[in-house]
């Protein structure tokens, strides 16, 4: 699962740098005109560094620092996205970033409840 969503951000990031206006703007659709192509790069390093890590984890599960790391970055997204619908309100739900959240959701209560089991 954290190998698929590694391949998820790459594509995002891609996505970002190629396009950096299209699913950025979907995504933030309650204030479009605050996204623009240096938010959209920015993001993109972000997801970059996200993909790097997750993928890293995912071929290294045994180890405790990878692994709390990669948890953390699932909580930094979760909490970001978390903050855009309730806070900031530039994210609407339901709505693409829906699928953020079930990522960011399912990897975080899976990697709570298994980390015994990778980590030793």
């Amino acid at each position: 699962f954290i190998w698929l969503s590694a391949a998820f951000s790459v594509f995002n990031t891609v996505q970002c740098m190629v396009q950096p206006l299209g699913m950025t703007r979907r995504i933030y659709s309650q204030q479009p005109q605050q996204v623009t192509p240096l938010t959209s790069h920015l993001f993109a390093a972000w997801t970059a560094l996200s993909a790097i890590l997750r993928y890293k984890c995912a071929f290294n599960m045994g180890d405790a620092l990878l692994y709390d790391i990669t948890f953390w970055s699932y909580v930094i997204a979760g909490a970001h996205f978390m903050s855009e619908v309730l806070v900031f309100r530039t994210v609407k739900l339901p709505g693409p970033v829906l699928s953020t959240f079930c990522v960011a959701i399912t990897s975080i209560l899976w990697m709570i409840k298994d980390r015994d089991v990778y980590v030793h």
